[in-house]
């Protein structure tokens, strides 16, 4: 995936089972498919509408799964909804009952966010944010992973806490790099709330 962009939020399930992901989605949305007010579907796939989404909610969701040749046992989710659809990913992950990894980064932004998510199949959770508001703030919850290097949270500058880099490593920890996320896709869908 480009790394030129000024705000990205994606989730990966750890998972090898495709067909499970989009079963989950077809329960959850099982009305809204039924109804005509959400559609799945497959058509050119290009993530890069999803880079960068707009704040707030009153935009209708949509979102992106695939999985790829080079991650056999990882599906992505990238949506157009500036949480990533944190709440959606959750629903998805206890059902298929996998561990989930959530993201967040950004770049030139007056504004910036970093988000590093894990959840595991017993529902342990950890966060780490840095962001900026009037000032830059830290947040963390739940216990340190195996991977995370937490001598970087020690860090003066708040800033330099949790930055892109930093998420890059812990993605690399995790047998991931961030670049060839969008690369070598052998299936996906799109998903696509018409109405309200």
């Amino acid at each position: 995936m480009s790394t030129n962009f000024n705000y990205c939020v994606f989730s990966i399930f750890c998972i090898e089972d495709f067909n499970k992901i989009l079963d989950a989605i077809k329960i959850i949305y099982k009305s809204e498919l039924k109804e005509k007010k959400a559609d799945i579907y497959n058509s050119i796939f290009d993530i890069d509408k999803f880079i960068n989404p707009p704040s707030g909610g009153k935009h209708l969701p949509r979102f992106c799964c695939w999985k790829n040749e080079l991650y056999k046992d990882k599906i992505f989710f990238i949506s157009n909804y500036e949480d990533g659809l944190i709440n959606l990913c959750k629903q998805i992950q206890i059902k298929l009952g996998c561990s989930l990894i959530m993201c967040a980064m950004s770049n030139n932004l007056t504004y910036p966010k970093y988000m590093f998510y894990y959840l595991n199949q017993s529902e342990n959770e950890r966060l780490i944010q840095v962001y900026k508001e009037d000032k830059w703030i830290f947040y963390e919850k739940g216990y340190a992973l195996p991977f995370e290097n937490v001598n970087f949270y020690k860090k003066r500058q708040i800033r330099e806490r949790l930055n892109n880099e930093i998420i890059y490593y812990y993605l690399n920890k995790n047998g991931i790099d961030f670049e060839s996320i969008d690369k070598k896709v052998i299936i996906f869908f799109e998903f696509a709330r018409k109405h309200w």
